[in-house]
């Protein structure tokens, strides 16, 4: 009984960390403690954390190539 409630108990935290890893403090939990925190963390002027900005970056950079391969075939 103890193993399986480790188990989890690890599952649980592994959960939360990526939860506030990925949404930041401010929007983890659809933003249950955002009162608490009193500032958006790790986001910036738009209001993305850091891997949806990041994210955002590499969706830019593959539809610039994109355009430029388009462009040099087209002549």
């Amino acid at each position: 009984m103890a193993k399986i409630f480790g188990v989890l108990l690890i599952v649980g935290m592994i959960w939360i960390g990526l939860e506030l890893y990925i949404e930041g403090p401010a929007r983890a939990f659809g933003g249950a403690f955002a009162s608490f925190v009193g500032q958006a963390g790790n986001q910036d002027e738009d209001g993305l954390s850091t891997p949806r900005r990041a994210g955002a970056a590499v969706e830019r950079a593959h539809r610039e190539s994109d355009d430029r391969r388009d462009r040099m075939l087209a002549e």
